[in-house]
């Protein structure tokens, strides 16, 4: 509860209006418009744990991006707007993803390797695609900017793809965490969803700030593609780290 100055008698009321003024105009802040309900999870691995929390982004398609940031559990090193290939000490960059089983599978990546330098071909295809996962789950992970487009040199990590499976099926990209692994130290978890995108009638956006919370037993659900508006819509997700991009923007 806001609590307002009280005039002072024989003051000017002048400050007492501006603070009302101010009050009354606050609010909660803007976000991004969603469209479309929430899905739900389904068949293991594709299923999706509830989080907490959401992300910034837009909607489309009948599926949705929005909400606000929540921080995550990092470990590395460095603040401010770095390329994230260009960190100290960085070795390789972990993706777990969860289809199935009791446990993520780790996707681990170099630096410099071809897989996150760049951004492969639509539609993408077993042979095109740096993760496969459950029958037509494939998925791209790259270097990017805060809305996902590629960027070699890219403050961010951005995991997206494509899954042909509506309900009754769970939703695809089930991410769990984006882990920097130090030479020396610690891996770093990222802090904050950027971006995201999330398609389709199984879809869990609750499910997105999973990905962020350190927990490798929690992970995200984003949906499907198989009615996207456009042949190149992909299921997203863009993370910021604190030794890359800094605190949640």
């Amino acid at each position: 509860m806001r609590v307002l100055p009280t005039p002072v008698p024989g003051s000017s009321l002048l400050p007492f209006c501006i603070a009302l003024l101010l009050c009354s105009c606050g609010g909660e802040p803007a976000t991004t418009t969603t469209t479309g309900a929430a899905g739900s999870s389904g068949a293991a691995g594709t299923g999706g744990v509830a989080g907490t929390g959401g992300a910034a982004g837009s909607s489309a398609g009948g599926g949705g991006e929005g909400g606000s940031i929540l921080s995550g559990v990092g470990g590395g090193a460095g603040t401010g707007m770095t390329p994230v290939r260009k960190i100290t000490n960085l070795k390789s960059i972990t993706f777990w993803e969860r289809t199935g089983g009791s446990a993520p599978d780790a996707y681990e990546f170099t630096v410099d390797g071809p897989e996150l330098t760049v951004r492969s071909p639509d539609p993408l295809a077993p042979d095109t695609s740096d993760i496969v996962g459950a029958s037509t789950e494939y998925y791209d992970v790259y270097y990017s900017n805060e809305d996902g487009t590629f960027n070699l040199d890219g403050s961010y990590l951005t995991i997206s793809g494509s899954y042909l499976f509506a309900m009754p099926a769970g939703g695809g990209l089930n991410l769990a965490e984006i882990g920097l692994n130090y030479s020396g130290a610690p891996t770093e978890y990222g802090n904050y969803v950027a971006s995201y995108v999330a398609l389709g009638d199984n879809k869990v956006e609750a499910s997105v700030n999973n990905c962020v919370d350190g927990d490798l037993q929690t992970h995200t659900t984003m949906g499907n593609t198989l009615n996207a508006p456009d042949p190149s819509d992909r299921l997203r997700l863009t993370l910021g780290f604190l030794s890359s991009s800094g605190e949640p923007k």
